[in-house]
């Protein structure tokens, strides 16, 4: 009786270890996608970090967990008692960065590490997911808008990715539907929001549903062309007296000088709504006014951007804080005399996520082209960076080879000078979606990676 009592101590005892082990196991998941916060000396940083688990062990992804220390980085590693030990790579999978040694619990996930010699501390925690009964479509008005792209601007909104937002933006003097000033001049900025689980090394995809002027008359203040855009000491004489206001036919999509010279009493051009600014927080703490341009999009100025266009974004920071603003009833290629048609607008969007999926400049498609985005201190370079995020994108995504590349873009390519007078130029390179339905895509891209100096990779 005693030997029968004692075993079935020991199978009960068992039983209760079996289970606590399997509760545990159960409740220390590691792999997935993690929100993850590295701290380190000075200040800290937030990423995605994806981790899967095979027989060999686990392999993982993220951001740059400090940023200026290159992108992916990679992982490998095991499950010992104290936790999950990994090595990081940089993006070559065999160059060590550093070592971390985390702990799951409940969801929460907390380790500390080496990077570079310098040590960090991680907590994390899984994306949230929409709540049940959270909307799909927001209406949104802004009170507050700033005239910077920055990290530091706090949220004005969160929304999930699938989500639709309804909202207006002010013209470039500050001033909403009404005609009353909500905000200083300079490219005032409705937003940002904060998109749930974009982390550093996705990408946003912004569907413009709807742009479309919200009163009836607009602005073009400068009477003469941009000096930048013309001959060194290019005559042009002041006019005497010069109206900058267009009367808008929204009906009819068409507008009008409100008080033309004699010789332009007949001259009325098509409307072509616009968004002269989309943009995200900038890399590595920056902050731009939105005057700016670069690979975080900004005060992009391409005419192209409008109703039936998404616009792709690559994702810098912790939720993208995406801002949009500078409505343009109509802007020529180049935006000339440094202004469209400045008015406010009617505005929704939908954004969609692309994880681990990285251009690092700004790109878009219609119905017709994708186009890809060139910016840069010179008109040269932005057709250079142009011409390469094209190369890098058919690349990445139909598998191309350079001669196959070539040969493509050699016949099929097309420019647009989008913006030649701000701070930065920005020339887009496009190509017919009707060439490229003639070429297969290339299968499970998982990764794609460009930079103008490190070309582009994937894996």
């Amino acid at each position: 009786m005693k030997t029968t009592t004692r075993g079935l101590l020991i199978f009960l005892a068992s039983v209760l270890i079996c289970g606590a082990a399997q509760a545990a196991a159960s409740d220390a998941d590691y792999t997935g996608r993690w929100e993850v916060k590295t701290s380190y000396p000075g200040t800290s940083y937030v990423v995605g970090l994806e981790l899967t688990a095979d027989a060999s062990g686990f392999k993982g992804r993220s951001g740059y967990l400090i940023p200026g220390w290159g992108f992916p980085f990679k992982y490998t590693g095991a499950l010992q008692k104290d936790g999950l030990h990994l090595q990081i790579f940089a993006g070559d999978g065999t160059s060590v960065m550093g070592a971390l040694i985390l702990k799951a619990k409940k969801g929460a996930l907390s380790g500390t590490g080496t990077l570079h010699d310098i040590p960090i501390t991680v907590t994390g925690h899984r994306p949230l997911s929409r709540p049940v009964d959270a909307p799909t479509v927001h209406v949104f008005e802004p009170q507050v808008f700033y005239q910077t792209f920055s990290g530091s601007n706090p949220p004005a909104l969160h929304i999930f990715p699938g989500d639709t937002v309804r909202t207006k933006t002010v013209d470039a003097m500050g001033m909403d539907e009404k005609g009353v000033h909500r905000t200083l001049a300079g490219n005032a900025q409705t937003g940002p929001f904060y998109i749930e689980g974009a982390m550093v090394g996705d990408t946003i995809a912004v569907h413009f549903n709807k742009i479309r002027p919200n009163r009836d008359t607009a602005f073009q203040s400068h009477d003469a062309l941009n000096p930048g855009a013309l001959t060194p000491g290019y005559p042009q004489e002041p006019p005497a007296n010069w109206s900058a206001l267009w009367k808008l036919d929204r009906e009819r999509g068409t507008a009008t000088p409100d008080e033309p010279s004699e010789k332009l009493k007949g001259l009325t051009v098509k409307l072509a709504p616009m968004l002269g600014c989309v943009g995200v927080a900038p890399y590595f703490f920056a902050a731009y006014d939105s005057t700016h341009l670069g690979p975080f999009g900004g005060n992009l100025d391409y005419n192209q951007i409008r109703e039936g266009t998404t616009l792709y974004l690559p994702v810098y920071d912790a939720g993208a804080l995406l801002s949009i603003g500078d409505g343009h009833a109509l802007q020529a290629d180049g935006e000339l005399s440094g202004q469209g048609l400045e008015i406010s607008m009617d505005v929704e969007f939908t954004v969609d996520l692309i994880r681990n999926q990285l251009l690092d400049q700004p790109w878009a498609e219609n119905d017709e082209f994708v186009m890809v985005s060139g910016i840069g201190g010179s008109m040269q370079e932005a057709l250079q960076k142009a011409t390469a995020g094209l190369s890098n994108w058919l690349k990445s995504y139909y598998g191309l080879s350079s001669a196959e590349v070539a040969t493509v873009l050699a016949s099929s390519i097309h420019y647009d000078v989008a913006e030649v007078v701000d701070n930065e130029f920005h020339i887009a390179a496009r190509i017919g979606k009707d060439i490229l339905k003639q070429i297969p895509k290339a299968e499970n891209v998982t990764t794609v990676f460009c930079q103008a100096s490190w070309g582009c990779a994937a894996n």
